[in-house]
């Protein structure tokens, strides 16, 4: 394994727990491995968050993982335009610190959040590596014993029947999982086409998806396209939002929102004291 330096903290674990993603995860043998369309990482912090050894070539964690990781922003400057008033979110901040924005596949980022309605993260992952193993491809490595499955592409989910979709436990969303494979086999959320489009009319593309509402919509926009002007307002920011800002969104006045609100949700779901929960 190659060793690699970052120069801002990475935290793996933080960022495995902040809900932005539901495949990575850390391995009995220390190692995390992080799967990115057909790329997989093995990865291993050695001292603190910014050394690693990596089980990719120097090429590759430049081209490939650099970008998955948001590496080549300073997250450090970012969270300096803080407005000093803003003690919450700077507690927020100094909490999450090693958090970073994935940019993750947009299909598996539309389909994973399509599922997340209404399950808790267990649930969401449960059912995830249950349709990976179902008609994902799989792949051997030799970092572990059995085999990984890549997340599947929309023609082996459209190949699907409603039926066969529920029995992974997807229940209604089956027939959503299905019209979104459907949509991108026919051109219509195709990254190519929708990654050249402006944000306000990628969400509407989105929005026409079944089963896609405003935040599911604003989770693709972000983990998916990047889009960091996008912070998904979920049960945990709305409560945020109502108890932290007296109801007042905070979000339109703050620099890159879309990375902000997750510290604030990371916060929050190791808080929920604060909240009364």
């Amino acid at each position: 394994m190659r060793r690699v330096e970052t120069e801002e903290e990475l935290s793996l674990d933080k960022i495995i727990e902040s809900g932005q993603c539901f495949r990575p995860l850390c391995l009995s043998s220390g190692l995390y491995r992080f799967i990115k369309g057909r790329e997989i990482l093995y990865i291993r912090p050695e001292r603190g968050e910014r050394e690693f050894r990596v089980s990719c070539s120097r090429e590759k964690w430049e081209r490939i993982w650099a970008e998955y990781f948001d590496l080549r922003r300073s997250y450090r400057k970012l969270l300096q335009g803080i407005p000093e008033e803003d003690s919450y979110l700077r507690r927020a901040e100094a909490f999450g610190r090693g958090i970073r924005v994935l940019r993750q596949d947009p299909f598996e980022v539309l389909i994973s959040f399509i599922i997340s309605q209404r399950k808790s993260i267990p649930a969401i992952r449960g059912c995830i590596e249950k349709l990976s193993a179902c008609c994902g491809r799989s792949v051997r490595t030799p970092y572990e014993e059995e085999p990984v499955f890549l997340f599947p592409s929309p023609e082996s989910i459209a190949a699907l029947s409603e039926e066969e979709l529920r029995k992974l436990g997807l229940g209604y969303r089956a027939p959503y999982l299905r019209d979104a494979a459907e949509r991108t086999l026919r051109g219509e959320l195709s990254v190519e086409r929708l990654s050249a489009l402006p944000t306000e009319r990628l969400c509407e593309e989105l929005l026409r998806t079944r089963g896609v509402g405003r935040k599911v919509a604003d989770c693709v926009l972000l983990f998916g396209y990047g889009r960091t002007e996008r912070a998904p307002i979920d049960v945990w920011i709305r409560r945020t939002i109502e108890e932290r800002y007296l109801g007042e969104d905070p979000f339109p006045s703050l620099p890159e929102p879309g990375i902000l609100q997750q510290y604030l949700f990371y916060y929050a779901i190791f808080h929920r004291e604060e909240f009364g929960r």
